[in-house]
């Protein structure tokens, strides 16, 4: 077999490949979409946004603002149905110690010191609004 031919058989495998997997996720587009609407909001609503989808020690913050003089941590939840209940209630306990721990480091690595700090939460609904309902909740937790 040559070179050419195994080449052809690889880039015959990577173009189905990449057709079955270039759609991507439907939940995860509409994480993306959600994540949008939620920062055109917080931003309308005078956040200023300074990192989205940010990594920290294999810890990910949705959206890191500004508001007033708090650093906010914002975790966005986005449903298209009830079948897995309100976005907020996708914020349990264990989601909500991973977004402090995160918050604490992203303070420590920035350096940051008395700086007041602040947990919201997102939820963009489009089970009643195709349009999707944006809902900010301050202090969440």
């Amino acid at each position: 077999m040559s070179w050419r031919q195994i080449l052809r058989g690889v880039r015959d495998l990577y173009s189905k490949l990449r057709f079955r997997l270039a759609p991507g996720a439907k939940h995860l587009r509409l994480g993306k979409l959600g994540e949008e609407l939620a920062s055109n909001a917080l931003s309308a609503e005078g956040y200023q946004i300074t990192d989205r989808n940010l990594k920290v020690d294999r810890r990910e913050i949705d959206i890191v603002a500004i508001d007033g003089s708090a650093l906010v941590f914002i975790e966005v939840k986005t449903r298209s149905g009830r079948s897995h209940g309100k976005p907020a209630e996708a914020i349990d306990k264990n989601r909500r110690a991973r977004m402090r721990k995160a918050g604490e480091l992203y303070a420590m690595y920035k350096r940051l010191k008395n700086v007041s700090i602040r947990f919201d939460v997102v939820t963009v609904d489009f089970a009643d609004d195709p349009k999707g309902k944006v809902e900010i909740i301050k202090n969440a937790f």
